[in-house]
């Protein structure tokens, strides 16, 4: 009697420590490929012209693994379901919230970048509006932390207006540690005043530039301002990933020619403002997840050997998907004019 009770108190263990392993988060994600998505639904150009054939971004899937989705990555046998450090994927001391909040913002300036290349090179004359200085990164172990928050727009410092990072690095660079001096935020479009203090960065942050500051990461906050207006509806999607993409969508909607010509094109790569095209990372899984959407022809990012990576995995996996190289705006344009 006493062993069946032990048996079963020792059975009711072993199940509850199965079910908390499930919620153990282990520090690697796991990375696979996701899928092609068309973009005529999420991108809309007032007036548009038609377009007959499609342009798709590519996702991969990425998610923090338990230690039963790390050991089915790690001992599956698929070479395109990958591990990935978690400090490759966060910031120091980044949470869940804030990572998901850096990706969306990600998303909608490349929205404004890829709105900015293809009205320019549609001839539609689209004007730049520097807003400000965008937090994209709070370092949590500083003493701003429980001030400044990721989303958060800084607009201006003490009586200065701030439009762009070279504004802010000027006016701080007048500070000295251990100075409180005031931001001008916008949040959530509510401005207003906060008191924030330089101090000097811990170590887990310290790299080759001043050593002190707000503790904060920061990119330019930019708006395209164009004539007719384009609309985005792109969910649960972040990233930068996707503006080589979305600016082929919008200015094949702003032309005649109907570029894409029955074809359906994928691809991946940031945008620049200048139309310059960057690497992206995962470019074997979204080269996967592309083939088995059924894309004709997949644009991959000349810079840091992304084409070759990608020509590559096309050729392993034995797909008919044409891979094309580009460093530009204008190449992809000039490879679909053919």
């Amino acid at each position: 009697m006493q062993k069946r009770k032990f048996i079963k108190w020792a059975l009711i263990i072993v199940a509850i420590l199965l079910i908390a392993l499930n919620f153990y988060k282990t520090p690697y994600y796991v990375q696979r490929p996701g899928k092609a998505e068309s973009m005529s639904g999420m991108i809309k150009v007032k007036n548009a012209y038609q377009i007959d054939g499609a342009y798709r971004l590519v996702y991969i899937y990425l998610g923090q693994a338990n230690i039963y989705q790390y050991l089915l990555a790690k001992y599956d046998g698929n070479k395109y379901t990958t591990l990935v450090k978690e400090n490759q994927v966060k910031m120091p001391d980044e949470n869940e919230q804030d990572y998901n909040l850096r990706q969306e913002n990600y998303m909608s300036s490349a929205q404004q970048s890829a709105a900015y290349v293809a009205y320019r090179a549609a001839g539609k004359k689209p004007k730049l509006l520097e807003e400000g200085v965008l937090i994209i990164g709070v370092m949590r172990s500083m003493p701003n932390a429980k001030v400044l928050k990721v989303g958060d727009l800084i607009i201006g410092m003490d009586n200065h207006k701030v439009t762009t990072m070279e504004d802010m690095d000027r006016w701080i660079k007048q500070k000295k540690i251990g100075d409180h001096f005031q931001l001008t935020i916008d949040r959530n479009n509510q401005v207003k005043k906060v008191t924030v203090q330089a101090a000097a960065f811990p170590k887990a942050y310290a790299g080759t530039g001043r050593g002190w500051g707000i503790g904060i990461y920061q990119d330019n906050h930019v708006k395209a301002e164009v004539t007719p207006p384009v609309k985005f509806n792109i969910q649960n999607i972040g990233g930068p990933s996707a503006g080589l993409m979305m600016s082929l969508e919008i200015y094949d909607q702003l032309t005649k020619q109907n570029f894409s010509r029955g074809r359906d094109i994928a691809g991946t790569g940031t945008i620049a403002l200048n139309g310059d095209v960057g690497p992206i990372g995962g470019i074997s899984e979204k080269v996967v997840g592309a083939s088995k959407s059924g894309t004709d022809i997949f644009f991959a990012p000349v810079a840091d050997h992304e084409y070759q990576t990608a020509k590559k995995t096309a050729k392993e996996i034995g797909t008919k998907m044409k891979i094309v190289p580009v460093n530009t705006f204008s190449d992809a344009v000039n490879y679909l004019k053919q």
